[in-house]
């Protein structure tokens, strides 16, 4: 079986390689082994090496939020979709901060998404 990581990290030089004693506080992982194996040790290894898991994880994939893919019979509405929503929550962000301009802004762009 082929492991997908484990001569990911070797490619780059900007991931920095942690040979101390940098561990998960659950599982006792180390960087290291995690950049070796191209495994993680548990679920909290992923906020114990965060930053270098994100650097990774964008190299590969130009990005670190799975939207998964979008069927071309429906592409325009999903796309709709997915922009509603991002504008809602930015309004409702807007609105908590009391940023009523910007509110405004974003209403109007809702609006004239919806028809």
């Amino acid at each position: 079986m082929y492991d997908l990581f484990a001569d990911f990290f070797n490619s780059f030089d900007v991931v920095p390689v942690y040979r101390e004693d940098r561990r998960c506080e659950n599982c006792g992982r180390t960087y290291y082994e995690f950049q070796k194996s191209g495994r993680l040790g548990c679920s909290e290894c992923y906020k114990a090496f965060e930053p270098q898991v994100k650097q990774a994880l964008y190299k590969m994939q130009k990005g670190t939020e799975h939207k998964g893919k979008i069927p071309s019979k429906s592409s325009t509405e999903i796309l709709k979709k997915r922009k509603l929503s991002d504008l809602k929550s930015q309004l409702a962000k807007a609105v908590e901060t009391e940023d009523y301009e910007k509110a405004a802004k974003l209403h109007k762009e809702i609006k004239g998404l919806e028809g």
